[in-house]
């Protein structure tokens, strides 16, 4: 029988991985400074477990995300102050937190896990 250990401590270090809390001196951007930053830009964000996704923010309200593993969908965005709100095709929307530090855009997943969003 295969032992666990390696696959335990592999999920241990990916739960490490993982960043929950955003930047010391990161603030909440106000909904149109945060639309300012997204409008007509390509983000490319890393998660922890190793996928990544390409986000495109157009200024009509839409945005288009493909993934590392295949996945392709659009949908509709806003802001509110120190949100970044969604929907997919097909999803119920949802608000997410976001915080900056200078140009640099993190945001908090519904996991928890803290992203950044690195212009392409």
């Amino acid at each position: 029988m295969p032992s666990i250990r390696p696959l335990l401590a592999g999920a241990l270090l990916a739960a490490a991985s993982a960043v929950s809390a955003f930047p010391e001196h990161a603030s909440a951007p106000d909904a149109a400074a945060l639309s300012r930053h997204l409008e007509g830009r390509v983000f490319q964000v890393a998660l922890a477990d190793g996928t990544s996704w390409r986000l495109e923010y157009k200024a009509n309200g839409y945005f288009f995300i493909d993934t590392s593993r295949g996945f392709r969908s659009s949908g509709t965005w806003r802001t509110e102050d120190g949100k970044l709100c969604g929907g997919l095709q097909g999803r119920a929307p949802a608000c997410n937190e976001v915080r900056m530090v200078g140009d640099a855009l993190y945001m908090q997943r519904d996991g928890g896990e803290i992203v950044q969003y690195v212009p392409r």
